[in-house]
């Protein structure tokens, strides 16, 4: 096996293999939870050539190898007995030192280890929405055109069919069975279930079914897939053993799949309403505190997918006035997350997790105007990045609604539709955005490192 020997290494100077409780990884390093930290040898983990540090943080010792890493994991957990590579999820939640972090801690923690997996995927699919963006722009492809067509359903599939995906990697982060949950997520986006959306009499045993459209949808799923890992494990308490592989995976899809479609869509739906409506009346209040509020606020409507809330009164006002202004402020919050992947890459050093995660974002951000894996790769994993980028989105959110920032066609906010002269008016437009972009890089390159945080940054 490939790393085998170093592998040996590793184990022997952590202690030994009885010494591992649990172990996990994410882009550069190995998180160990050791039973005890003194029998870690640190200064000779350090002398071995491919060691390139070693951080003890957060109940975790952290042996610093690089982009190699997935390779290095699989030869230590072959190494370790009774866990196989698959027992443990990158950067996952459900580790041995949970029970020593807030509930915030554990709540990102489970977020940002579902979305891990996922953010290469997300980065190069929004690259493909970029290119063809260009495309269609030079006028080298239409969007008309089978090709186009093709290629757009490259680019889209990681997002419509984000449900499935992040059914399986919640459900890991949570211990439950991955498959089962992604089952779910697949269920909602099923033709025969999409069939129902807008049909008023549909029910579901005599129940009034509000069918809506899950697609690219991140709040159902989560509240979903919580729901059936308790499901899950109560069933597996009283299911006879024998019955287990088919009766629970059973039970649950027949029971959370009716659930979700019933209250979680909806209330969902519900929530975005209202917070749409609430924006609106902000905007008839406050322009100022509208913007601001607005441009904070962005990324994590987006987090939750309660940014979709929005997407009715935006046609609406592009049909009835030609120009949107709550997209003409949340093109801020876009840029903003954009600064803060600038200032990480900026603020890290070369093969350090973060310039690792933040570099591949920040060119997703700017060029395709994707800006989820800046938000479920950084911002919900580096808690100083939160405040920051509420308070750039803020500063550039503001300034748009006073001078009345409209957005006049429906685009991704990136440095094409910018290009483009798809907002009004410019070059006021301009002012706001980079206050947004401006703001986020400084702020996160001077103060968005805390101390505990540091190793991510330079090792």
């Amino acid at each position: 096996m490939a790393y085998e020997a170093e592998a040996r290494e590793i184990l022997e100077h952590v202690g030994g293999a009885e010494n591992v409780q649990d172990l996990t990884h994410c882009v550069t390093r190995l998180r160990f939870v050791l039973r005890d930290e003194e029998k870690a040898e640190t200064k000779e983990l350090e002398s071995l050539p491919y060691v390139l540090s070693i951080i003890q943080s957060g109940g975790q010792y952290q042996v610093v190898v690089g982009p190699a890493v997935g390779d290095y994991f699989a030869a230590v957990v072959a190494l370790l007995p009774g866990k196989q590579p698959d027992d443990a999820s990158a950067d996952g939640a459900a580790d041995a030192t949970s029970d020593r972090r807030s509930l915030l801690d554990v709540v990102l923690r489970v977020v940002s280890g579902s979305f891990s997996p996922i953010i290469p995927l997300m980065a190069g699919s929004g690259m493909i929405k970029a290119l063809l963006t260009l495309l269609t722009t030079i006028g080298w492809l239409s969007d008309s055109s089978s090709t186009y067509l093709v290629l757009s359903a490259a680019g889209n599939a990681c997002f419509y069919f984000l449900p499935v995906f992040l059914g399986y990697t919640v459900s890991k982060q949570l211990g439950a069975e991955p498959f089962v949950g992604a089952a779910i997520g697949a269920a909602l986006l099923e033709p025969n279930f999409t069939g129902l959306v807008g049909n008023e009499n549909a029910d579901f045993l005599g129940i009034g079914l509000q069918a809506v459209s899950y697609g690219s949808t991140v709040f159902p799923i989560f509240i979903a897939v919580l729901v059936y890992s308790q499901l899950e494990r109560v069933l597996r308490r009283f299911v006879q053993k024998d019955l287990q592989y088919f009766v629970v995976p059973m039970v649950c899809l027949l029971v959370m799949v009716p659930i979700t479609a019933l209250v979680f869509g909806p209330f969902g739906n519900g929530i975005g309403a209202m917070v749409a409506s609430g924006v609106a009346w902000l905007f008839q209040t406050s322009r100022f505190v509208a913007g601001f509020v607005l441009g904070a606020a962005y990324p994590w409507l987006t987090i939750l997918g309660l940014h979709w809330g929005f997407t009715p009164i935006t046609l609406q006002n592009l049909e009835m006035f030609g120009g949107d202004y709550i997209e003409g402020v949340a093109v801020c919050a876009v840029w903003a997350q954009i600064g803060v992947a600038l200032g990480c890459v900026l603020r890290a050093r070369t093969h350090s997790q973060v310039r690792d995660i933040a570099l591949p974002t920040l060119v997703t951000g700017f060029f395709a105007g994707v800006t989820e894996p800046i938000l479920y790769g950084l911002v919900t994993r580096y808690r100083r990045l939160m405040p920051i980028v509420a308070i750039a989105g803020g500063l550039g959110g503001a300034w748009s609604a006073v001078i009345g920032a409209t957005m006049d066609s429906y685009v991704f906010h990136n440095i094409f539709s910018v290009a483009m002269l798809c907002y009004s008016p410019m070059p006021l437009f301009l002012v706001g955005i980079l206050t947004s972009l401006i703001s986020g890089a400084l702020l996160t390159y001077f103060w968005g490192v805390s101390a505990g945080e540091k190793g991510d940054f330079e090792a």
